[in-house]
């Protein structure tokens, strides 16, 4: 008799694992994403955090009363800044999440139902009785918190999406009127310059989601031999209560400055730059849509 050769094997594999889900449910599941600040550490999914609506930052609740939504991700914020994703809504297992230091769980279930996160088990780690099941009450009030944020993220799409139509085309840096005088600025008029994002948030009737700032001086020389230097920040107008940030040109490798993080208050920025052995350079450090230039001489 003809024998074949199989077509396909099958392997199992015999390793056990153990897995604890977060999610009672998939309904009025709703989320967003923030930062978790450099020097944070590592927080597992399922952590329950604190989130600033107006920054997006994300931290660990002081008092149970700041416990308003929980990690989707696991994050190591160790030694930089990350992105992350937290839960802002929706049914969670109790006992599959990672309560915040020794605050009392049921004072940390309360607070999170006030934002329609609602924990679900038998037992809190910590032994108190849960409150398993929501009250009629308690479900209509956590349904309207669901309900009410998804109007206002349906209000913020539609408000970005009016700020893309609307907003004055922005002019690339490698604009031709980065490279005009002042007399060709004026002959040529039909090159716009590119609008400052203060022009931009009256465009649309709004200012974008960063605070106005001062900034002094405005730019800076710097000998080949390297030097520090400092620019003083300060913030104007509305906005105030949110943060500013420093970003640099991405090929200025020989500037480094401080500091890295966003900043909530007036403050200064440090910048050092390294011995030039070549020709002059320049670079740009960018502050809430300011900008600060540096100008290094030549070292040879």
């Amino acid at each position: 008799m003809a024998s074949y050769a199989p077509i396909g094997q099958a392997g199992f594999s015999l390793t056990s694992f153990s897995y604890s889900p977060l999610l009672c449910d998939g309904d009025d599941i709703t989320s967003r994403s923030g930062t978790v600040a450099s020097g944070t550490g590592i927080l597992k999914r399922g952590t329950i955090c604190k989130i600033v609506p107006a920054t997006g930052v994300i931290t660990i609740g002081a008092t149970a009363a700041e416990a308003n939504c929980i990690l989707v991700n696991d994050v190591d914020a160790t030694a930089a800044t990350v992105a992350a994703q937290v839960y802002l809504t929706g049914r969670f297992k109790a006992d599959a999440v990672i309560w915040p230091g020794a605050l009392a769980h049921a004072d940390v279930a309360d607070a999170l139902r006030n934002y329609g996160i609602i924990l679900e088990s038998v037992v809190f780690t910590d032994g108190t009785l849960v409150k398993a099941m929501a009250t009629e009450a308690e479900g209509q009030a956590a349904q309207q918190v669901v309900e009410s944020n998804r109007a206002e993220e349906e209000a913020a799409r539609n408000a970005a999406k009016t700020a893309t139509e609307e907003a004055p085309a922005k002019v690339s840096v490698d604009s031709p009127w980065a490279y005009l005088t002042a007399e060709e600025r004026e002959k040529n008029p039909e090159l716009a310059a590119p609008p400052t994002i203060q022009e931009i948030g009256e465009a649309v009737g709004e200012l974008p989601d960063v605070p106005p700032v001062t900034i002094s001086p405005t730019s800076a020389n710097v000998l080949a031999a390297g030097g520090t230097g400092s620019v003083a920040v300060t913030m104007t107008g509305p906005g105030t209560s949110r943060t500013w940030t420093v970003t640099k040109d991405a090929s200025a490798t020989w500037l480094t400055f401080t500091p890295t993080t966003p900043q909530s208050t007036d403050g200064s920025v440090n910048y050092t730059a390294s011995a030039n052995t070549g020709s002059s350079r320049s670079a740009n450090l960018y502050i809430n849509g300011k900008t600060f230039a540096l100008t290094q001489s030549a070292g040879f």
